[in-house]
């Protein structure tokens, strides 16, 4: 037997109960037989439907998960409905989720007797966030009587942190130039640029030109960095810009190809090229924090975020992290999923 819910009149069942009521009091009053016929099918469909909602069992709602993605994406939420009885769902969509302009929150939806429905949810916000749970408002046939049964499961979406663009000419120098230099092979003479250092200057070639820029020479057999190290640290309630600044380099560096590992306040993940998924688990979850001193020191990148804002360094450099300024985020993340874009002061 279904367990005990409260019963409620529908609209309809108020206008019955009124018209049997009506019925009885002139039938006693004035003693009309005719009315009978209006008072013994009124009041039986009153207890009928009254009986029918309190035993019928509670609905069996089903909801196909739902893949994680980053602010901006959308997503289809499809839910499947058993049920004895006529049910309308109604199911809230949570905070950091939005349903699109015309869609009213919590979706309402009169399934009958079961069925299929669905409708669109977009990814508004960092983290784990929920829709439902659902709840059932089920009635009789005649629908006289209402009743709402026990709230179901609800299911959580997770929502990467934003990516943004990424001055990739320091990233590739670090990459690049991690396993250090073979100098006995000479390539070429370049002028000088803010990513170098002094160290890389050529002075024999600079003194000979002493009105130009400096020269920097480049040498063959430069080896490759295995792995990347990232740190980020925030403070505790302020890991959303460091979150997706780490999440920028991560995508970046696994569109070049390079194995990154990540090491935030909640955990650490080392991301292989194609596989950053584990990773963006985390950054969608970590709650901020500080790092072991070991682990900061040992960073290749380390992201200190604060508030709204962050910094990102690569030996002792700040590294820039802005908008996207072309068309590499759909390379550097379509293993994944596209992404919004916006600034990290």
């Amino acid at each position: 037997m279904a367990a005990l819910r409260q019963l409620r009149p529908t609209r309809r069942g108020l206008g019955a109960a009124a018209v049997v009521g009506l019925a009885l009091a002139l039938g006693s009053a004035f003693g009309m037989r005719s009315l009978g016929a209006v008072v013994v099918p009124g009041a039986s469909a009153l207890l009928i439907g009254a009986v029918q909602t309190l035993r019928a069992d509670a609905p069996k709602v089903d909801r196909a998960s739902i893949d994680a993605g980053f602010p901006g994406d959308r997503r289809t939420v499809r839910v499947t409905v058993e049920s004895s009885a006529p049910c309308t769902v109604v199911e809230p969509v949570g905070d950091g989720l939005a349903v699109p302009e015309g869609t009213t929150n919590p979706v309402t939806e009169a399934i009958g007797h079961g069925g299929q429905f669905e409708y669109t949810v977009e990814l508004d916000r960092r983290g784990e966030h929920r829709v439902g749970p659902a709840r059932c408002r089920i009635s009789d046939s005649f629908g006289l009587f209402s009743a709402v049964t026990g709230e179901e499961e609800a299911e959580t979406v997770l929502v990467y942190p934003t990516v943004y663009d990424v001055e990739a000419r320091a990233l590739s120098r670090l990459t690049s130039g991690g396993g250090g230099t073979d100098r006995s092979m000479f390539e070429r003479l370049r002028e000088y640029t803010t990513e170098d250092t002094m160290g890389d200057i050529h002075w024999r070639a600079s003194a000979k030109r002493p009105d130009e820029e400096f020269l920097v020479a480049e040498y063959g057999g430069r080896t490759t960095r295995d792995r990347v190290m990232i740190v980020g640290e925030s403070d505790s309630d302020d890991a959303d810009a460091m979150a997706s600044a780490v999440t920028s380099l991560l995508t970046r560096l696994d569109a070049m190809g390079r194995t990154a590992t990540v090491v935030v306040a909640d955990g650490e993940c080392t991301s292989r090229p194609g596989g950053s998924v584990t990773a963006l688990r985390l950054l969608a979850r970590t709650g901020g924090g500080t790092v072991a001193a070991g682990e900061r020191d040992r960073a290749d990148v380390y992201v200190r975020g604060q508030g709204d804002d962050v910094t990102a360094t690569v030996a002792g450099r700040r590294l820039e992290i802005g908008p996207e300024r072309d068309s590499n985020r759909q390379e550097r993340t379509e293993s994944i999923a596209p992404t919004e874009t916006g600034t990290i002061a």
